[in-house]
């Protein structure tokens, strides 16, 4: 990445002193505007000054374009380089013509191979910035990863020397690490030992944590939210399924889309007939072509052009326009960096993009079809109902807001993302909350929570986990929640409730 931000700084240094010497250069114009009212203006007109400019861009700014371009040649696979390279020296040899040898009567261009190389390194120097925006917010999911891991000693935890904090790039294969609640994953593993409930909202959008038990795997960057892990590491470092996002994300990026294959092809091969010849020397095979041709048939076709008898100075100039012109920028500059750009916003709003041939297809999708509807949503639970069943005792004198208030009693003393949306919920009737008698909270990873509110006994957790306390009626309308008939809509964002929370006294059993 640094790398990337040196060649950056190095191109944005060569773009700043090319579109410099391209301003100096528009300056000489202004004579044409001002006249003889400003003296000073004619001296940036003078063929002389623009000819040092314009050797300034090619020795400068220009130096390393031109070079690979010449070299590609030489070896026989010439690219874009190799065009912009002829251009520039091509138009700057004959006006170098015009200048030295003013009986000649050539007219000098030397503005051209100075306006060239600056549009140029300006497409160039904004490709590399969009592959550095690119990375960079893939990169950022890199910072989600804890820097430090709490490595097991000789794989037994029997006191606090048994765990030593070690640099999460020194963790290896098999290694066995402890997790806090509240902590980060630092590997992708397997669970030894411990039961806890782990946040994966960030690598799989799920917005219900999941419960983790003996045997179960965990992935780098998940959040162990309330009880103690030990993780076997099976793939640690850039290993992860996080690091292998980043991959993916950045072999998208280098990956052509099929226009950028075209322009490539048109920098290399022209086809006719099926018979490939080299469009480069194509390319400068026309310019001669065009050089001859008005050099020896201009006359008879524009009279009018040819009267001063500059006939060979405006066919060299229209043999140099052909080879300026050949170079296919548009493909060949835009292209990479409009998907370059879709990659990085895609990145952000959470859409991987194999590469640009998938994102050109996009133009063309009308149906996108999803495996499942969990991974569609607003990245945190909510609650959408509050049902009471009506054959418990007194059901009717129990309000909404006195079960939400119940449960957010409960749940505002755990960190779970249900217990926060049951929290919210209430907080929207603007009352306060019952208060938990103290010493009475229990919570059990990954099933829920109880405690002693108002001097009752209140249970809020997973259906199964409540009915082992012989808690049996109104399972009915549990099983209807849990069954997944509701598909209620957030924000404009499906939610799919998976998931059924009990709120329950001995005598008066509450459903959400």
């Amino acid at each position: 990445m640094e790398d990337k931000h040196n060649r950056l700084k190095e191109s944005g240094h060569q773009l700043a002193v090319s579109w410099a010497l391209c301003a100096v250069c528009l300056i000489g114009h202004l004579s044409h505007i001002f006249g003889a009212k400003v003296s000073w203006v004619h001296v940036f007109h003078s063929t002389g000054f623009h000819l040092s400019l314009s050797l300034f861009t090619l020795l400068g700014p220009g130096r390393q374009l031109i070079l690979d371009g010449v070299k590609s040649l030489f070896k026989g696979a010439p690219n874009m380089n190799t065009l912009v390279g002829l251009g520039a020296l091509s138009s700057f040899t004959v006006s170098s013509f015009a200048a030295l040898i003013p009986k000649l009567g050539w007219k000098a261009f030397f503005e051209e191979p100075v306006m060239l190389i600056a549009f140029v390194l300006l497409g160039r120097n904004l490709e590399q910035r969009a592959k550095i925006k690119a990375t960079s917010d893939m990169t950022g999911l890199l910072s989600i990863l804890p820097s430090k891991a709490r490595l097991m000693v000789n794989g037994e935890v029997n006191n606090g020397d048994s765990v030593v904090e070690v640099p999460c790039s020194s963790l290896s294969v098999g290694d066995q690490i402890v997790v806090l609640p509240g902590d980060r994953v630092p590997a992708d593993g397997i669970v030894r030992a411990g039961r806890s409930i782990v946040d994966e909202s960030s690598l799989t959008g799920e917005p219900l944590p999941v419960t983790k038990i003996s045997g179960s795997q965990v992935a780098a960057g998940s959040v162990n939210l309330n009880g103690t892990l030990t993780i076997e590491v099976r793939r640690p470092g850039g290993e992860t399924a996080i690091g292998d996002i980043v991959r993916l994300v950045e072999e998208a990026q280098s990956r052509e889309a099929p226009v950028q294959r075209l322009a490539d092809n048109f920098a290399n091969f022209i086809y006719i007939h099926q018979v490939a010849g080299h469009f480069t020397y194509g390319v400068m095979a026309l310019s001669v072509a065009t050089f001859m041709f008005w050099n020896l048939f201009g006359p008879r076709i524009l009279s009018a052009g040819f009267c001063q008898g500059n006939t060979v100075s405006l066919a060299l100039q229209l043999s140099c326009s052909v080879l300026v012109i050949a170079c296919p920028c548009a493909l060949g500059l835009a292209t990479p960096t409009a998907m370059l750009v879709g990659t990085s916003l895609g990145a952000t709003k959470g859409l991987l993009l194999r590469g640009g041939s998938v994102l050109e297809k996009f133009s063309i999708v009308n149906t996108i079809v999803f495996d499942k509807t969990g991974t569609l949503t607003i990245g945190r639970p909510v609650v959408t109902d509050v049902v009471i069943p009506g054959d418990t005792e007194h059901a009717d004198q129990r309000s909404e807001d006195e079960v939400l208030k119940l449960a957010a009693a409960v749940e505002s003393n755990t960190v779970h993302p249900v217990g926060k949306a049951i929290v919210e919920a209430a907080q929207a009737f603007k009352s306060p909350f019952p208060k938990v008698l103290d010493g009475t909270f229990v919570e059990e990873p990954g099933s829920g929570a109880v405690a002693i509110v108002e001097n009752r006994k209140v249970s809020v957790g997973t259906l199964e986990w409540v009915q082992s306390g012989e808690l049996k009626s109104g399972e009915a309308i549990a099983m209807q929640l849990l069954g997944g008939n509701m598909h209620p809509c957030q924000n404009s964002s499906l939610s799919h409730m998976s998931f059924a929370e009990i709120f329950s006294s001995p005598e008066k059993p509450q459903w959400k």
